[in-house]
């Protein structure tokens, strides 16, 4: 054993222990708690049921809509987005000419469980997504 038959050593080895065990706890906790509060709460992959477009949030603001049906096929579109957490509003924006008035625009968002709703903010129509 350490420090056999020297108490203040071994309780000075020990109380370092504890320290540094403590401080790595926290440092933990806190980033577990930002990450919590701070992160993306679209992000992730979403099915619509009704015309099976799957949409891809990823974190980095690209958004891509795989579409199996519809005016535009099959295919995927690459998009830009942008979340604001605090109103909830989710802003889709398209590059291409071909892609305009697929999802492009505000949303309201509300997630429920595994469910996304997206509110159009101009004409309040809705698309409901499920979380893969």
């Amino acid at each position: 054993m350490i420090y056999k038959n020297n108490e203040e050593k071994r309780s000075t080895l020990w109380r370092t222990v504890l320290t540094v065990s403590s401080v790595i706890i926290v440092i933990i906790a806190a980033f577990f708690i930002v990450k919590l509060f701070t992160g993306n709460p679209l992000e992730g992959t979403w099915v619509n049921e009704d015309s099976g477009a799957v949409l891809e949030i990823k974190d980095d603001g690209e958004v891509i809509l795989n579409e199996t049906e519809g005016e535009n096929g099959e295919g995927s579109v690459p998009m830009t987005y942008t979340v604001d957490t605090k109103t909830k509003i989710f802003t889709v924006y398209t590059d291409s000419a071909h892609a305009e008035g697929v999802l492009s625009g505000s949303y309201d968002y509300n997630i429920v469980g595994d469910t996304l709703t997206l509110t159009e903010r101009e004409y309040g129509d809705q698309i409901v997504f499920e979380r893969e």
